[in-house]
């Protein structure tokens, strides 16, 4: 590790949509540099255009060159991107297909798909429209939606039952929902499909936001009592990761 570099990215890091704007004594405070230390790297970073200098001498925010990055950065590590890498190795972990949803419009749709291992394997279609009550992918996206948006959905969505399983009332809808929102995570059991299942769990991003849900799918005959648990346990795992690449923190306790 080059020192140099790492305590410049101590003090970028200080910045914060709370805390935009530091001095020096407020940085020198909260990575433990001396101030002389954390004035020589501000000097650098401001003649860069990493920083800049705000409110007089002594505070700085962060300048055009990070405004920049960020731009490159976003078009760079779209949802897909950063989820891509992660999937794969939940894949390999669990063996089974693994998918990304996200809303759209009144309905589900899987924006990313890695293949189950098995020959004999569930198959979802990328792009294609799917209903948001029936299967444990659309229901945890459901669960988190704001009241207010998921009221208009479900005013507008008619419950069809496809299954013999499927939620297709809003008393056991709301049930639904309610236990994904406890738990954290979803399971659905021949809901869409007879003879399929889906351990689901939320994707968030930097603002604790659901923007997505992240699904283990296959045919219920794989799925025994020690499959389940880790495939819950693989599933929470991976959409953390996820959400932590997307900026998201999980608040203490």
């Amino acid at each position: 590790m080059i020192k140099s570099v790492d305590k410049t990215i101590q003090v970028l890091n200080c910045f914060t949509t709370g805390e935009p704007v530091l001095g020096i004594g407020e940085i020198s405070r909260m990575t433990g540099f001396t101030k002389s230390t954390v004035s020589r790297l501000l000097s650098t970073l401001n003649g860069r255009g990493c920083v800049e200098t705000v409110e007089g001498r002594g505070r700085y925010r962060l300048g055009y060159r990070i405004y920049l990055w960020g731009l490159i950065s976003q078009k760079q590590n779209s949802l897909n991107n950063i989820a891509r890498p992660v999937m794969k190795n939940l894949r390999d972990k669990v063996g089974e297909e693994i998918c990304l949803y996200v809303v759209e419009n009144n309905g589900r749709v899987c924006i990313e798909r890695i293949k189950s291992l098995h020959e004999l394997a569930r198959m979802a279609n990328v792009g294609s429209p799917l209903p948001l009550h029936a299967g444990a992918s659309g229901r945890v996206l459901l669960a988190y939606l704001p009241n207010e948006q998921r009221e208009q959905i479900l005013a507008v969505s008619p419950l069809d039952k496809l299954t013999d399983q499927t939620p297709a009332t809003l008393e056991k809808l709301e049930q639904s929902l309610a236990k994904i929102r406890q738990k954290g995570f979803g399971i659905s059991k021949g809901e869409r499909e007879p003879n399929a299942y889906s351990v689901v769990a939320p994707v968030r991003e930097s603002a604790g936001q659901v923007v997505a849900s992240l699904s283990i799918s296959g045919p219920i005959f794989r799925l025994s009592d020690e499959q389940l648990k880790l495939n819950i346990q693989s599933v929470l795992e991976a959409s953390a990761e996820i959400s932590k690449k997307l900026g998201y923190v999980k608040s203490p306790g």
